[in-house]
């Protein structure tokens, strides 16, 4: 029995302030979702979902996408 496969993207939206690049804004943003998720606070999100048909021609499932 062959299992299904779904790629599914999750996209937070927060927003941060006092960082100078793009890289700490990353890092400050996962910390507030960190702490949101943490404290039980209602976190926006959208979600996207498709199933995977051909694993080894989809994008990298970890990292940081800009």
């Amino acid at each position: 029995m062959e299992t299904t496969q779904w790629l599914v993207t999750l996209t937070f939206r927060v927003t941060v302030s006092g960082v100078r690049s793009k890289d700490d804004s990353v890092a400050a943003g996962l910390e507030q979702l960190k702490q949101g998720l943490c404290a039980g606070q209602d976190v926006p999100v959208e979600a996207s979902v498709r199933r995977i048909t051909n694993i080894v021609e989809e994008e990298p499932i970890f990292g940081v996408r800009w």
